[in-house]
C-alpha cells in the first residue's frame, strides 16, 4: 500500500447530502470516529472485564486561513448560525468515491486575528447519525 501525503487531500461541504459540495480550504483537520464502550462483567467472567461496543460518533475539526467570500466557510458558518444540519465529505486523495461522508452539526465557528499573523478560522462539527462510503456523488 501506497502512504499518500497529507496535503493531497480534500475536505468538502454541502447544506444536502445530494447536494452541490464546496471545497473547505484547510490546513489542517481531523476527522475522528469512536464507540462507547460498554461494561458487562458480571462473577461469570473469573477476574476479567468483559466489554461490549456501544453507541458509536463522529466528529470533525477544521482550521484553515480566513478568505472572504470562501464558499465551503459560508456553508459551515451559516450552519451554525442557523442551528441546521449540513454533510461533510473527507477525500483522503481527493478522488471521489474513495473518502467518507456524514451528517454533521456545527459545534463551533471561530475567527482569530491577531496584527502578527493571517486571519484564521476553526470549526469543530459532531456527527448526527452513520458515516458512510463517499459513493461519488
Amino acid at each position: 500500500m501506497t502512504a499518500i501525503a497529507g496535503y493531497s487531500h480534500s475536505l468538502l461541504v454541502a447544506t444536502s447530502k445530494s447536494g452541490t459540495y464546496s471545497e473547505l480550504y484547510v490546513n489542517s483537520d481531523s476527522f475522528d470516529r469512536a464507540a462507547d464502550i460498554l461494561d458487562v462483567t458480571d462473577t461469570g467472567n473469573v477476574g476479567y472485564h468483559s466489554r461490549i461496543v456501544g453507541l458509536k460518533d463522529s466528529s470533525f475539526s477544521a482550521e484553515g486561513f480566513w478568505r472572504t467570500g470562501d464558499t465551503g466557510q459560508d456553508i459551515v458558518e451559516a450552519a451554525y448560525e442557523n442551528n441546521t444540519e449540513l454533510w461533510i465529505k473527507v477525500l483522503p486523495d481527493n478522488i471521489a468515491g474513495n473518502g467518507k461522508k456524514a451528517q454533521v452539526v456545527v459545534e463551533s465557528f471561530n475567527m482569530s486575528l491577531d496584527v502578527t499573523s493571517p486571519a484564521t478560522f476553526s470549526a469543530s462539527l459532531q456527527g448526527t447519525g452513520a458515516v458512510f462510503a463517499d459513493d461519488a456523488t
